[in-house]
C-alpha cells in the first residue's frame, strides 16, 4: 500500500476515548476506523430525528434527518449517505455533494479512493453518480452496479418496456449493460456479474440467452458457445482477454475468450483471483462432491474443506495466495495450501504484506477480537478491531482496536511478534 508511507509509523501508541461518547449523544452506532488509524468515527443521534458523525469525539457541524453507510476514505476522511428535508446526498467530512436525490445506496470506492459512486433514484428513475456527477441518462430500474478502478461505472438496466404477462416481449430481452450511463446496443433476458478491464474501457458479464442457455458477453458481443450456466468473468491483467467459469455437460470448466482454457472438469468453479504480477489464476473449486479446494493454474491444492471457501486473495507480488474458509463450523485461513488453526467464530478480510511473507487477519472468538499473524494468535482480546495495516517496508503492523471503551492505534514490530 503506497499511501501507507505517509502514515505515522514512529508513534507506538495513540489513544482516543470512545465510551464517553455515550454521555454526549442519545446513542452511538458502530465505530469505523480511518485507513491511517488516526481517527475513530461513528454515526451519532444528537436528539430525536437529528443525526451527525462524530470523529475522535468531535461532531460534524452539519446535522441531518437521517445518516447511514458511514465509510472511511483515504487521507483520514469519512463519507456517509445523509438525508435532509427528504433529499439524499453524500457527505464527506460534513461537506455535501451539490446533487440531491430521492434515495441513494451502494456507496463504492475505487482502489485509490479518487472516485466514489452511488446508485441513485430521482423522479422514479434510476442511475449512478460518480464524484457528484450523475449519469445523463436514467432508467426505470438498475441493479448489479459496478465502479471500475478508473472511475467508469456500469449497471444492468431495463431498456425495453414490458407489459403485464408479456412473455414474448421478455423472451426478446429487455435488459442491457449500461456503461457510464450509455446502454450497450444489445439486449438479453438477464445480465449479471459485470467486470471492467484495468483501463475501464471494456466490460464483460454473464448473460442468459433463452430459457436454458447462458454465455459470456464482452461489450456488445456474446461468445458463440452456449452453456448450462456461467459465473463472473474476469479480464486477464493488462489485456482484453476474458476468462470465466462455465458449466457444460454437467461439469464446470474455465474458458478463455470463448474457448476451453483449463483442461480439468470440476464439480464447481466459483470465485476467481488473478495475480497482476505473475499472471497466475486461482479459483475456488470442488474436485469431488461436498469438498472444496483452491485450484491454481488448473492444479488443485493438496487441501480439502468440507463446508465452504468464501474468498481468496493474492499478495501484490503474487507469491502468496490466501483463502478464507469454514470447516467443522469454525473459520480460518489457508495460505499457500497450509491451513491455519484459528478455530474462529468469524474471520475478516486478511491483510497481506507486499512481499507475501506476512499474512495478518482479525478474528472473533467468543465475542472478543484478536489479531493473528502467520498463524500466530497475538495475546490479549479486544472489544472491537478494524483491519490492520502492514507497513510499506513490511517490518511493522498497525493494530486498530477498542478495549475498555478506549480506541488504541498501536504500532507493533514484526520481529517482536513472531
Amino acid at each position: 500500500m503506497e499511501e501507507s508511507k505517509s502514515f505515522d509509523w514512529s508513534t507506538d501508541l495513540k489513544e482516543v476515548p470512545f465510551r464517553e461518547w455515550e454521555d454526549k449523544f442519545t446513542w452511538v452506532e458502530e465505530p469505523y476506523i480511518s485507513l491511517d488509524g488516526e481517527t475513530i468515527a461513528g454515526i451519532v443521534n444528537v436528539e430525536e430525528s437529528v443525526f451527525t458523525v462524530c470523529e475522535n469525539g468531535e461532531a460534524w457541524d452539519a446535522v441531518y434527518d437521517k445518516a447511514w453507510n458511514l465509510r472511511p476514505l483515504p487521507k483520514g476522511k469519512f463519507a456517509a449517505c445523509v438525508n435532509r428535508d427528504d433529499e439524499w446526498t453524500l457527505s464527506i467530512g460534513g461537506n455535501e455533494w451539490e446533487n440531491r436525490f430521492d434515495f441513494i445506496w451502494d456507496l463504492q470506492m475505487n482502489h485509490d479512493g479518487s472516485c466514489l459512486s452511488l446508485a441513485v433514484q430521482k423522479d422514479s428513475e434510476y442511475g449512478m453518480a460518480v464524484n457528484d456527477t450523475p449519469w445523463e441518462n436514467m432508467y426505470g430500474n438498475i441493479n448489479e452496479m459496478v465502479l471500475g478502478d478508473t472511475g467508469s461505472t456500469a449497471a444492468v438496466a431495463q431498456v425495453s418496456p414490458l407489459g403485464q404477462a408479456d412473455i414474448e416481449g421478455f423472451k426478446q430481452g429487455i435488459f442491457s449493460c449500461v456503461v457510464n450511463g450509455e446502454a450497450i446496443d444489445k439486449n438479453f433476458l438477464n445480465i449479471w456479474d459485470i467486470s471492467f478491464d484495468s483501463g475501464g474501457k471494456n466490460v464483460a458479464y454473464g448473460v442468459r440467452l433463452d430459457r436454458t442457455n447462458y454465455t459470456i458477453a464482452v461489450n456488445d458481443t456474446a461468445w458463440d458457445k452456449k452453456f448450462q450456466s456461467v459465473w463472473k468473468p474476469v479480464f486477464l491483467s493488462g489485456g482484453t482477454s476474458v476468462i470465466a467459469p462455465v458449466k457444460e455437460g454437467g461439469k464446470w470448466v474455465l474458458y478463455k475468450d470463448g474457448q476451453p482454457f483449463w483442461k480439468t472438469r470440476y464439480n464447481q468453479i466459483w470465485k476467481m483471483a488473478v495475480s497482476e504480477k505473475t499472471g497466475n489464476i486461482a479459483a475456488i473449486a470442488s474436485t469431488r462432491f461436498g469438498k472444496w479446494t483452491i485450484v491454481q493454474n488448473d492444479q488443485p491444492w493438496n487441501m480439502a474443506v468440507d463446508q465452504m471457501i468464501s474468498d481468496l486473495f493474492y499478495s501484490r507480488d503474487g507469491s502468496t495466495l490466501v483463502a478464507v474458509l469454514k470447516e467443522k463450523e469454525f473459520w480460518t485461513l489457508a495460505v499457500n495450501q497450509k491451513k491455519w488453526d484459528l478455530n474462529a467464530d468469524k474471520v475478516f478480510t486478511p491483510c497481506i504484506s507486499s512481499d507475501g511473507k506476512f499474512v495478518c487477519v482479525v478474528i472473533e472468538k467468543k465475542g472478543q477480537y484478536f489479531m493473528a499473524v502467520n498463524n500466530h494468535l497475538i495475546p490479549g482480546g479486544y472489544d472491537f478491531m478494524a483491519t490492520p495495516v502492514i507497513s510499506f517496508d513490511n517490518t511493522q503492523i498497525m493494530q486498530k482496536a477498542i478495549k475498555d471503551g478506549v480506541y488504541q492505534r498501536r504500532i507493533l514490530s514484526m520481529d517482536k511478534l513472531l
